[in-house]
Parts: C-alpha cells; sequence; structure tokens
C-alpha cells in the first residue's frame, strides 16, 4: 500500500472465524513476490471432538489471502502441546520477526490465560509452519508477576541474528481510576531471556508498540491520551509525544513501509460494552496512519477506514496486504474485515 489512501468502509470481504476476537494480526509473507501472506490470529475454537482444540479453548489460527483469492475460513495453527489437553492458553499481542527467507520467521505470543503468571511464546515458522515452541521468558514466579497486565510486544533480532530483544507493554485497564498501585512500570524489557530493570517511570497508558524503522526509538500508543509517544531504545524511558490528538483511542500499531497503522476505538463507553455485554453492540472505530519520516507532536495522522456504526466493533489492529488491501481485526467480534483502499 503506497500513499494516504482513503480505504471503503464496507468490507470486500470478511473472513470467518471460529469465535472471539481477532485483537492482533501477525503477518508472514510466502513467496518472494509479497502476492501471498499468511496471517496468524487468535480465535476461540468450535468443535468438540477436534483432539487438538476443544470448544472455547483459545488457539492461534492461520489463513492465507493473496491479490486474486478470497480466503477460505481458518484453520489451526499452534497451541501449547498441540492438543487439547493444555487448558491455560490465551494468546494476546503478537510480534513477527521475519526470517531471510519467505515462510520463515519467528512469532513471539503474549499468553495471559494465567493473569498472575503471564507466559511469552517464541514460535519458529519455517515453510509458513509453526515448527518449534519454546518460552521466551523465564519460567519463575517473579517474572511472570512482572509481565502483569502485558498487552502488546516488539520483537527486534539482536546483532548476533540469533537472539532477540523484546519490549512488552503494560496496560492499566483501571489506570483512570485513583489508589491504584504504584509505581506501574510501563513497559518489560526482555534481552536474551533475560529481563531487563524497569526505567523509574510510572505510566499507565501503553497499549500498542512498534519500532518505525532499524535503529530508530521505539513508538507507543498512548491509549488515554489518545496520541504516539517515543519510548528510548536505550532505557525504555517513554518520552515526547510522535503524533498530535487523535481521534480515536489508539490500540495496535502496525508498520507498513514507512508509515504506522493505528487501529482504534472512538468511544470507550462502547469498547466496554462491546467487550462485557455483547460482541453485537457497535463500536465506531477507525484505521489512520503517520508518516514514520515526520513523528513529532503536531503530525497529525491521516484517516484510512472508518467503520462508523455498520462496520467495525471495537477495532483493535490494522495490517496491510497485497493488493492495496487492509485486514482488520476486532476487539471481541469474530470475523476479518478486508477494506480495499487506493494505490
Amino acid at each position: 500500500m503506497k500513499g494516504n489512501a482513503l480505504c471503503t468502509g464496507e468490507p470486500v470481504m470478511t473472513i470467518e472465524t471460529r469465535g472471539g476476537g481477532s485483537e492482533d494480526i501477525a503477518v508472514l509473507p510466502l513467496d518472494p513476490t509479497g502476492n501471498i501472506t499468511r496471517l496468524f490470529i487468535r480465535e476461540r475454537c468450535n468443535d468438540s471432538s477436534d483432539p487438538e482444540c476443544k470448544t472455547g479453548q483459545w488457539r492461534l489460527g492461520s489463513v492465507d489471502i493473496s491479490r486474486e483469492n478470497t480466503p477460505a475460513s481458518t484453520r489451526y495453527a499452534w497451541r501449547p502441546g498441540n492438543n487439547a489437553s493444555e487448558d491455560d492458553f490465551e494468546p494476546l499481542g503478537m510480534s513477527l520477526v521475519p526470517g531471510n527467507t519467505p515462510g520463515e520467521g519467528t512469532l513471539f505470543v503474549i499468553d495471559i490465560a494465567r493473569p498472575q503468571s503471564v507466559r511469552i511464546w517464541q514460535l519458529d515458522i519455517s515453510g509458513g509452519e509453526i515448527t518449534k515452541a519454546t518460552l521466551a521468558t523465564p519460567a519463575d514466579t517473579q517474572t511472570g508477576a512482572r509481565l502483569t497486565a502485558a498487552n502488546s510486544l516488539q520483537a527486534v533480532r539482536n546483532d548476533d541474528s540469533r537472539s532477540f530483544h523484546l519490549t512488552i507493554t503494560r496496560f492499566d485497564e483501571y489506570g483512570l481510576l485513583p489508589f491504584r498501585p504504584t509505581p506501574w512500570p510501563a513497559l518489560v524489557r526482555i534481552n536474551n531471556g533475560v529481563i531487563q530493570p524497569p526505567p523509574a517511570q510510572d505510566f499507565r497508558n501503553a497499549n500498542g508498540i512498534i519500532r518505525p524503522c532499524a535503529g530508530c526509538d521505539l513508538v507507543i500508543a498512548s491509549y488515554w491520551e489518545r496520541r504516539l509517544r517515543f519510548v528510548s531504545k536505550e532505557n525504555g524511558e517513554i518520552g515526547e509525544y510522535a503524533s498530535a490528538e487523535l481521534p480515536i483511542r489508539p490500540d495496535n500499531l502496525r508498520l507498513d513501509g514507512e508509515r504506522i497503522l493505528i487501529a482504534g476505538q472512538r468511544r470507550v463507553d462502547l469498547t466496554a460494552l462491546n467487550l462485557l455485554v455483547s460482541p453485537h453492540i457497535p463500536s465506531p472505530s477507525g484505521v489512520y496512519a503517520i508518516d514514520t519520516r515526520s513523528l513529532g507532536p503536531d503530525t497529525v495522522p491521516t484517516l484510512l477506514w472508518e467503520g462508523g456504526w455498520k462496520h467495525g466493533h471495537s477495532v483493535a489492529t490494522a495490517v496491510a496486504l497485497p493488493g492495496n488491501r487492509l485486514a482488520i481485526g476486532q476487539i471481541n467480534t469474530p470475523g476479518i474485515l478486508i477494506a480495499d483502499c487506493s494505490p
């Protein structure tokens, strides 16, 4: 996708998911031309006889999409042990680091099934399939507690080409209430499996996170402030604003060439109702884009997609697809929306 295209509000198609919301989406190119990509998503299972994942359990699903095809429903990709005996699995934020060839990469997934002992999985991908799973974080109570309220993450390959540096955001959904526990480190940094000392900051707004370019400082979505902020790549300290105020509360961030895609919701009250009461309750949302070369406190993002009252309920993420399209995921409503955009 190029330029500041305005995408059509009505989706050209909806990829059917098994259940639950696809709050985050990871994109893996499958061919050298970039024509075919595989989407990894989070979804609930709906088959009581499936030995890999029974009704109500969470899994990673996948679906392939190209410029020409209308994709079928999603298929099973992974869950711990690749069977239904592991009840404690609930994927949330994801970050995919591509490999040297199409179809290869490393996918990191936040697992919030144990709220007081959050895990992060490292999934090796070859030929488009998940071939190996390990824990990317130490399996101890202290690390799991430090990751409480983990929401989104950005993985970066280290110079040795074998290890990774992870930066995880911690979002306090009750951050506007008084008497919350302090301090609240907004970020957890893990380098090659070793957790790093947190910066001495109390910040509760951190939601999505992205690295806009190699060697750049990171950028986070400051949900309650409706803005983006810089994060020091050296020490993880949250710095100045990276955007002007947004019309949405920004959720996940995704990179599309030289711009950041920003998905978010317009009203917190409707988002809460959509999440807690019914996924069918409308929650107007939007997707914006901002040029990575002009990030700053006065930079106004460009509107790409507007769902209105009819399309998109509590949109949480948007990723670029081949053929000038967006794939749009929602917090609690099943289905991934595909929107056409101008070149």
